[in-house]
């Protein structure tokens, strides 16, 4: 399985990068081995501050043919926002 990482307004540090990897790769046990080479994951992070407050959205994408599932979610905690996006599109 390809995964692309991505990010606006932050860095991606090694341990954000290793933890999304490790998340995402969950998804791909839930791909018949056969087609597990061909799917696609996008994860896509963005920081944003609003009255001083800086929220954190993710958003994963899963593609596997024609289909895409997507996941999104902003909170105070990008790790929280990877976790429950990843729950979207397993569901």
């Amino acid at each position: 399985m390809k995964i692309r990482l991505s990010a606006r307004g932050l860095d991606i540090t090694g341990e954000l990068e290793r933890y999304a990897n490790r998340k995402v790769a969950g998804l791909a046990k839930r791909v018949p081995r056969k087609l597990r080479p061909q799917a696609e994951c996008q994860v896509h992070f963005a920081q944003v501050q609003r009255k001083g407050v800086k929220h954190n959205t993710c958003t994963v994408s899963f593609m596997l043919d024609d289909t895409r599932l997507k996941g999104e979610e902003t909170t105070l905690h990008m790790y929280t926002a990877l976790d429950i996006a990843v729950v979207h599109v397993e569901r």
